[in-house]
């Protein structure tokens, strides 16, 4: 996985570029080379990078619709860009860092997101200006959740905020420091007027999403030690609700799925935290609810889907031994992107469809848009693709 020890997000570049070289070529061997191919709509270079420059690790969205439908997304030059939905650049607004957090629309319109700094922006993507900024206590790599008209955000620090549309804090919660941790982290999850999250250092929480009150509390991460990177627990997926879930005969009702990359995944009971399941399935990704059935890839590109009504496996595939983020639906279809920079469309029946390979790491899911499928990669590279 190339994601980065947050201590020092160039420490590992070294013994990355090292695992580069024993990796083979961009398209895996392991995948067939007589998939289809999937067309790029059009492409844009979000940063102007320089070969030496950072790596970028934002996350786009999209704001407004129709002709008035805007793509905001900060960038690693201290930048937040806006784009109309055919790719051209309409505003380059200047911020205080680079940005490698994901963005949330807030109800008003107003895109929110962060910088490396700690700041956290608001922007009207209409007008291209940014209309209020916050510092706090430490930055984003997660992406902001809308709440009602307010944003909700995580920070790497294991602080949770709820903010205002007028950048006003409403509410703040802080838990212990971390150990050593991923550059990227998780993101909240609301449901049923209650913010879930997992920390760095291990902590499951719920909150009461309009008070902050913490409803509960349950440690995750038993044994945190680590050698070496691939022995690193870290949360990296967004919480997901179930409102059941069947599974060894038993059926679970009302569950949070909290997942640890390199670790576990824990179903734990919304009223109180209990662990109803843990299972040792290393995710990287959030798994996606469709038709009820779960869909997941583990972190050894095994994808998988489970009926939550009998707890019955429909069928596995591994799509390579990359890692992959996704999978999201669209067009009838399973959608993918993996450390490799390839984009891949998978039936519901786990049959291999599409491929496109456009390089670069990319290390978010698929942005599911109106116009097709936006992808931004490590190397800045901003794409929009359909079949």
């Amino acid at each position: 996985m190339r994601v980065f020890l947050r201590k020092n997000k160039y420490f590992m570049a070294a013994c990355l570029f090292s695992q580069m070289l024993f990796s083979g070529a961009a398209i895996a061997s392991d995948l067939p080379t007589s998939l289809a191919s999937l067309q790029i709509i059009w492409s844009t270079d979000v940063d102007g990078r320089k070969p030496a420059d950072q790596l970028s690790f934002s996350a786009p969205v999209v704001t407004g619709q129709g002709q008035h439908a805007r793509i905001v997304i900060g960038g690693a030059d201290a930048r937040i860009h806006v784009y109309d939905m055919s790719g051209k650049e309409t505003y380059r607004l200047p911020i205080q860092q680079n940005s490698d957090s994901g963005a949330a629309v807030l109800a008003s319109g107003l895109v929110v997101l962060g910088d490396s700094q700690g700041k956290l922006y608001a922007v009207n993507a209409q007008q291209g200006k940014v209309v209020w900024q916050l510092a706090l206590a430490s930055f984003i790599t997660g992406s902001p959740i809308a709440v009602d008209d307010d944003v909700v955000v995580q920070t790497t620090g294991n602080n949770l905020y709820r903010i205002n549309q007028h950048g006003e804090k409403v509410w703040s919660f802080s838990s212990q420091q971390g150990g050593l941790s991923l550059y990227l982290s998780s993101s909240p999850m609301l449901h049923d007027g209650k913010i879930y999250a997992l920390l760095s250092n291990g902590d499951a929480v719920a909150m009461d999403a309009k008070t902050g009150d913490l409803l509960w509390r349950k440690q995750l991460l038993l044994d945190a030690d680590a050698t070496m990177l691939s022995q690193l627990k870290a949360p990296l997926t967004t919480p997901l609700w179930l409102s059941h879930v069947s599974f060894d005969g038993r059926v679970l009702h009302d569950v949070v799925l909290f997942s640890f990359y390199h670790g576990k995944t824990f179903a734990l009971s919304v009223d109180d935290g209990q662990t109803m399941l843990a299972q040792n399935i290393s995710l990287k990704s959030s798994p996606v609810l469709w038709n009820d059935i779960l869909y997941m890839v583990d972190t050894d590109g095994v994808l998988q889907a489970l009926n939550i009504n009998d707890g019955q496996q429909q069928w596995k595939q591994r799509s390579s031994h990359h890692e992959w983020v996704g999978p999201v639906v669209w067009h009838d279809a399973l959608w993918l992107a993996s450390e490799k920079g390839l984009v891949l469309k998978v039936s519901f029946t786990g049959e291999l469809l599409a491929l496109l390979d456009i390089q670069g790491n990319i290390e978010r899911a698929p942005l599911i848009t109106s116009d097709g499928l936006l992808i931004h990669n490590t190397l800045g590279g901003l794409y929009l693709i359909h079949e």
